[in-house]
């Protein structure tokens, strides 16, 4: 048996949230890069990588049409929910434990996405059933929220990293067979970090 399209959501991968944390990137710099401007921008990533379907788009887009502001509240709420989980997920790269009002805000967040009720089937592939959805951000950011309540509920936790680049501080799953990876990419961030050593160390002789 198989629901309506509109009403299934894609099983998020597991680092989906830690992809959401790195729309913004290159934090250490003094002007970090932003890939999330605009509503319409949220629109297109979670379109793309949140795999929320067309129709659901509709469903959260349709109350904007006509409220600029709403949108804007929308993408500013999204933004907040973004920066939480850096901070969230860069404590358990530090070993240490999120804040707890960091958790109170995922909680509610949480709280307002559309619930998992069952796995349904269609075209070869398998997606979350939902609840007929409210819209929001909840729905827009479900499979975001989705993964993360799974990451920090799973045995994958302590795989949770921040680059050693500190210019860089994207967050990854380390998929190292060692478990000691420090790098989000050896051949960027890591070999710029060897060479910005390696000057230090010239220039210091």
């Amino acid at each position: 048996m198989t629901s309506p399209p509109e009403l299934a959501i894609a099983a998020p991968p597991e680092d989906l949230c830690l992809a959401f944390a790195n729309t913004r990137y290159w934090r250490g710099m003094e002007a970090p890069t932003e890939e999330l401007h605009r509503f319409e921008d949220l629109i297109a990533w979670c379109g793309s990588r949140g795999r929320i379907s067309p129709e659901l788009m509709g469903l959260a887009r349709d109350p904007l049409s006509r409220n600029p502001r709403r949108a804007e509240g929308w993408f500013a709420a999204a933004i907040a929910l973004r920066e939480m989980l850096v901070r969230v997920f860069k404590a358990v790269a530090e070993g240490k434990a999120p804040e707890d009002e960091d958790l109170t805000i995922f909680d509610a967040a949480l709280a307002a996405a559309p619930s998992r009720s069952r796995i349904t089937h269609k075209d070869a592939s398998f997606a979350w059933q939902i609840a007929q959805p409210e819209p929001g951000i909840g729905l827009l950011l479900a499979p975001v929220l989705w993964s993360a309540a799974d990451l920090l509920t799973g045995k994958r936790l302590d795989r949770v990293r921040r680059c050693g680049n500190d210019r860089c501080l994207w967050l990854f799953l380390d998929d190292s067979k060692s478990g000691n990876r420090r790098w989000c990419s050896m051949s960027q961030c890591g070999n710029r970090a060897k060479a910005h050593r390696h000057r230090a160390k010239m220039k210091g002789a």
